[in-house]
C-alpha cells in the first residue's frame, strides 16, 4: 500500500491546475469540439488495450498520458511503457480515482497537452501524433515557459508520470531500489545499511 505522503507532490502540482484561467482554457477546447474522447488517429502503441478498464481517464487521455510519460521517465523507462511492461496510464488512472479533486484538472491538462496549438503549446498536431524529438521539444517548451500555467500543466503531468512509473516493481531494474524486502541481489540487511548510517 502506498504511503499517504506519496501523493503529496501530485497534490501540490495539481493545485495550480485548479486556477480559473486554466479551466477556462481547457473548457474552450472542449466547447470548440477540439477534444474528442476516443482514440481516432492515435498510434496503436499508446491506445488502451481491450482488457484495460478506465475509471477516470478517457481513452484519449490514457493515450496522451502514456506518450508523455514515456518521454518524461527517460529512454529505458519509456521503452518499458511503450512495450507495456509498465502500464503507467492504468496506474495513473487508479491514483486519480483515489484523488478525485485532482482527476478533473489533470484530465484537462492532458487535453490541453494533446490538442493545444501554438502559441499556447509549441505544436500544431496532436501530441500523440508527434515523433519523440518533437514531443521532447513540446514538454521542454512548457517546462521553461514564463507563463506559470504552462509550467503547472506539465508539472502536474510530470509528477503523476513519475509517481505512477516508479511505484511499480518493474521499474526497480532502472532505479536499483530493491523494494521493502530486499531482493536476491540486494538483501534487506544491505538495503537498510544506508538508512541505519544516517540515523
Amino acid at each position: 500500500m502506498m504511503a499517504p505522503d506519496a501523493m503529496a507532490p501530485l497534490v501540490r502540482a495539481g493545485a495550480g491546475l485548479e486556477r480559473r484561467a486554466f479551466l477556462r482554457l481547457a473548457g474552450a477546447l472542449v466547447a470548440a469540439g477540439c477534444v474528442p474522447a476516443g482514440c481516432g488517429g492515435v498510434p496503436s502503441r499508446w491506445q488502451p488495450g481491450p482488457a484495460v478498464r478506465l475509471r477516470v481517464l478517457s481513452p484519449r487521455a490514457y493515450a496522451t498520458f502514456s506518450a508523455a510519460a514515456a518521454r518524461i521517465v527517460g529512454p529505458s523507462g519509456g521503452a518499458m511503457i511503450e512495450q507495456r511492461v509498465v502500464d503507467v496510464a492504468s496506474v495513473a488512472d487508479g491514483l486519480l480515482a483515489r484523488a478525485p479533486a485532482l482527476a478533473g484538472p489533470l484530465g484537462q491538462a492532458l487535453a490541453v497537452l494533446e490538442f493545444g496549438v501554438w502559441p499556447l503549446v509549441a505544436k500544431i498536431r496532436p501530441f500523440t501524433g508527434l515523433g519523440p524529438h518533437a514531443q521532447d521539444a513540446v514538454l521542454d517548451d512548457l517546462m521553461r515557459s514564463r507563463w506559470t500555467l504552462k509550467r503547472q500543466l506539465v508539472g502536474g503531468v510530470r509528477s503523476l508520470a513519475l509517481l505512477a512509473f516508479y511505484t511499480q516493481p518493474q521499474s526497480r531494474v532502472i532505479s536499483g531500489y530493491p523494494g521493502p524486502f530486499g531482493s536476491e541481489r540486494i538483501p534487506i540487511g544491505a538495503a537498510m545499511v544506508g538508512a541505519a548510517d544516517t540515523s
